[in-house]
């Protein structure tokens, strides 16, 4: 049912109440995207489906684009969102992606929500806020430091664009230097506003 506009977050706890009450064979659900999901409705939720067990799943979600655009269909959980442990919201909650985060204690510092953990588009680590003002990119996607420093930057700018958004590149030389959109469209408003005050 991900992103089905027309249902609510207590029209969905009743259809789980009565499949369960139907004897209906309920093993996974899709819920991302359903409006004003609270922790009242996915706890209700997981107690039809558990059968009363209100244990979570424990499989790690890593972010992508696909998974974040997809809504996640192929993976194995039972739910597809989660509580955020950052802002408490139902959403889709990411597990970081580095090993140094997944090695620590407390798995609570860089797993959450889209919203609450930047993601590297690349690689699906965080990516704390230092890093973010080195690592700008042309297009509106984040990068951590490691992958930004492995794509072809923009001859102008200096900025790369994520492998999602390379086809963006304008002016696409044999060498492979670019320039992006940003500056050309700065180039030619500039050449423009030449030719208006000559």
């Amino acid at each position: 049912m991900p992103r089905c506009t027309g249902l609510t977050a207590d029209g969905v706890v009743k259809i789980v109440q009565v499949l369960y009450e139907c004897k209906g064979n309920l093993n996974r659900l899709r819920l991302h995207g359903i409006c004003r999901m609270t922790k009242h409705h996915l706890d209700a939720i997981i107690s039809v489906m558990c059968h009363g067990n209100q244990q979570r799943d424990d499989k790690s979600l890593f972010y992508s684009h696909r998974v974040h655009e997809m809504l996640n269909t192929n993976d194995e959980r039972r739910i597809d969102v989660d509580i955020c442990p950052m802002c408490t919201n139902v959403r889709l909650v990411f597990d970081c992606t580095r090993d140094s985060c997944r090695k620590r204690d407390s798995r609570a510092q860089c797993r959450g929500c889209f919203f609450c953990v930047a993601r590297c588009e690349t690689c699906g680590g965080c990516i704390d806020l230092e890093e973010l003002s080195e690592t700008e990119l042309a297009c509106s996607d984040f990068l951590c430091m490691e992958c930004w420093l492995l794509l072809p930057k923009c001859s102008t700018c200096n900025r790369p664009y994520c492998k999602r958004h390379e086809n963006l590149k304008v002016n696409l030389s044999p060498t492979g230097q670019f320039t992006c959109h940003r500056c050309m469209e700065f180039s030619s408003t500039s050449c423009e506003n030449l030719e208006e005050s000559s």
